[in-house]
């Protein structure tokens, strides 16, 4: 096999995967686009601008450029297929939606790490089934969804190619497509080849664009808790940490330790040898204590933020040069 061929397969392979599993998924939000109103009230909450967008849930509005680039969707739906009413658009939209920004997940880790990313792209897929697959947990499709996994997926490329500088700049535009990107402040803490005194500094400067961007967004979108948008619970009832609680005690009906098809609980289990798989776990733990107060924890698409944390760790801790080296010198002599 010529050096050529092999390079050319180290692309194409990957890039005849990504394609046949956007098909299949693609396939699997059609099945649930319908499953709730919700589902219709998020892909088209901009279609009538910031005038009909004060009406989506207040924890939803600050995800704004999600919903945004989802109304361009939905308008662009309409002029191609002429869609007879909403119901037959989701036939659509969840669907290409879903292909567009799985694709560019997909081609970041192609160009990133050509055959190895194979590793990613199969575990997205199984970390994102596992949530859209009807009968497992409370199963919805929203825009910020594959929104916040691309958005995850970049911050690994910027630690790959260790960038870690240009997150200061990433953190705050990303952060319009959910909340849970500023999480990634803490990558800068562990920006050892940086003096702490500069690391804390830019992770201040960080934080306080984000603040001040979306107290920005909460004004314009009229939102009634500025800032303090997410909410403890939903309508009359325990807090969501009470239920969550219950469904986590209640593993015969709710396998949560299977969130993410086992990536999150994987990306817990790993030792922490590594500087940096010591940074992606306390990302994830930051996430588990935010699902547990504010989200639903088995509506698994919640976590699709830890699946490229999860993937990394596995590969730092399995795959690196570093890590075959550790194994190996722990090993029995032969």
């Amino acid at each position: 096999m010529t050096a050529k061929y092999r390079l050319f397969l180290s692309y194409a392979i990957p890039m005849i995967v990504a394609l046949a599993i956007c098909v299949v998924v693609s396939h699997q939000v059609r099945q649930i686009a319908l499953s709730s109103s919700d589902n219709t009230d998020a892909f088209y909450s901009f279609t009538r601008g910031l005038s009909g967008y004060e009406q989506l849930r207040q924890e939803w509005r600050p995800r704004i450029l999600s919903n945004y680039l989802a109304g361009k969707l939905v308008d662009a739906v309409q002029v191609i297929y002429h869609p007879r009413d909403q119901q037959a658009a989701m036939a659509y939209i969840p669907a290409i939606w879903s292909v567009i920004w799985l694709f560019l997940t997909f081609l970041l880790f192609i160009t990133l790490d050509r055959e190895r990313s194979l590793l990613y792209i199969f575990g997205i897929f199984a970390g994102i089934s596992f949530a859209y697959t009807p009968g497992i947990g409370v199963t919805r499709v929203y825009p910020w969804d594959l929104t916040a996994l691309f958005a995850f997926a970049c911050f690994i490329a910027i630690l790959k190619f260790k960038q870690e500088r240009w997150l200061v700049l990433f953190i705050p535009i990303a952060m319009l497509l959910k909340e849970t990107v500023p999480l990634m402040v803490v990558a800068l803490l562990f920006w050892d080849k940086v003096p702490i005194r500069k690391r804390l500094v830019l992770i201040g400067i960080t934080l306080a664009v984000s603040i001040s961007l979306r107290a920005i967004v909460d004004l314009l979108t009229a939102n009634p808790s500025l800032l303090l948008t997410m909410t403890i619970r939903h309508g009359p009832g325990p807090d969501r940490y009470v239920e969550n609680i219950r469904q986590l005690l209640d593993v015969k009906a709710n396998p949560v330790v299977f969130i993410d098809s086992g990536l999150l609980a994987t990306l817990l289990l790993l030792p922490v040898g590594d500087r940096r798989v010591m940074m992606l776990k306390a990302i994830g733990v930051l996430l588990v204590l935010g699902n547990l107060f504010f989200g639903t924890i088995i509506e698994y698409r919640i976590w699709f933020e830890a699946i490229p944390l999860a993937l990394y760790a596995i590969e730092l801790y399995f795959f690196t040069p570093a890590a075959q080296t550790v194994r190996a010198e722990r090993s029995p002599s032969s």
